[in-house]
């Protein structure tokens, strides 16, 4: 289908049968890039995924200690993303090796 040639109601129609979330916000030409890919990127996946799905995703994993979360906080258990997961380990306390000088002085 050629969808450079229709219009941006009729993009949006096609858009709205392929459950993409937003589409009436977007512009015509990022509707086009959607629409032609053969699949939608994962990100779009998971925002269509029920809080139920989520929760049956988490038991699957095995994950304990979901039923109190939210879906933005199951989602981001679920599918980490890259800037979290970098600013955890920004956060996270670092293990310091001893100098060799210090080392000695210790042993003595």
């Amino acid at each position: 289908m050629d969808y450079t040639q229709m219009s941006l109601v009729d993009l949006k129609k096609c858009a709205k049968e392929r459950k993409i979330k937003q589409y009436y916000i977007m512009k015509r030409l990022q509707l086009i890039q959607l629409l032609s890919m053969p699949e939608l990127p994962m990100s779009f996946k998971i925002e269509k995924l029920t809080i139920h799905e989520l929760r049956d995703e988490a038991k699957r994993k095995g994950i304990r200690g979901f039923w109190s979360l939210h879906r933005d906080e199951l989602v981001e258990l679920l599918y980490p993303t890259d800037g979290a997961s970098q600013q955890e380990n920004e956060n996270s306390p670092k293990q310091e090796r001893p100098d060799n000088a210090e080392a000695e002085e210790v042993r003595t």
